[in-house]
């Protein structure tokens, strides 16, 4: 639970709009920010783990097919998607990328505890990767996209279907608005207090038109506990 002096400094580490700092200001706002969340960053998937039929980790493992896939995942955070598709999926080669280097140690720590093999992470800034184009199977994201403004999420997925593979497969898993009152005041709570300025727009934006911008097709976009599943394809050149 937050103390009274940490629910107001969290505002004090908010977003500031991209266009208003430059980006090595920005990466170092990601920092701060997660820094302070990383202690208790796994509290967040506690409702996930209260209603499974409402977990859309276990939803997007399911997605992926248990084969020798090479998959990215793109803001790795503390690794609960990626560990999630890993034990789901024991073929799957999973390499992880985030800003933040204590969302990386908390990563890591959890992927010795559990004796997983096959996931790696790097720091790496998403919106600069340092991989080949189409080096990836499949590449996913969760709960990445909404932290940045509207250009600097654009930037970062035209270089996640840059290193798709033609064909290959995008999972999108992010925030969604609910429709039950109790659910949308909960949602309504936490956004405010840890989530940036413009996640009212983030919630409305239109998934089909941004990701047709950068060469990809939805296929399906599904509903969960607070959040969405969206799959979508690479186009053939």
């Amino acid at each position: 639970m937050l103390s009274a002096n940490s629910r107001r400094w969290f505002p004090m580490i908010a977003w500031r709009s991209v266009k208003e700092s430059s980006m090595q200001e920005y990466e170092q706002q990601v920092k701060l920010k997660f820094k302070a969340l990383s202690a208790f960053y796994d509290l967040f998937d506690i409702p996930f783990h209260l209603n499974r039929r409402g977990n859309p980790r276990l939803a997007l493992a399911a997605k992926i097919p248990n084969q020798p896939l090479r998959i990215l995942d793109v803001c790795i955070g503390t690794a609960n998607s990626a560990i999630t598709v890993s034990q789901a999926n024991d073929q799957n080669e999973i390499a992880g990328i985030d800003l933040s280097p204590d969302m990386i140690f908390l990563a890591e720590t959890k992927i010795r505890k559990r004796s997983i093999r096959k996931i790696s992470i790097r720091q790496m800034d998403a919106a600069r990767m340092s991989y080949r184009d189409g080096e990836f199977d499949v590449v996913m994201v969760s709960f990445g996209l909404h932290e940045l403004d509207h250009a600097l999420m654009m930037g970062v997925l035209q270089e996640m279907s840059r290193v798709l593979k033609e064909s290959g497969r995008l999972y999108i898993i992010d925030y969604e608005q609910e429709t039950g009152l109790i659910k949308k005041i909960i949602l309504s709570i936490h956004l405010k207090i840890f989530e940036p300025s413009h996640m009212p727009q983030f919630l409305q934006y239109n998934w089909n038109e941004i990701l047709q911008k950068v060469g990809l097709q939805v296929t399906s976009r599904d509903r969960y506990l607070f959040s969405k599943l969206i799959s979508a394809v690479k186009n053939s050149a």
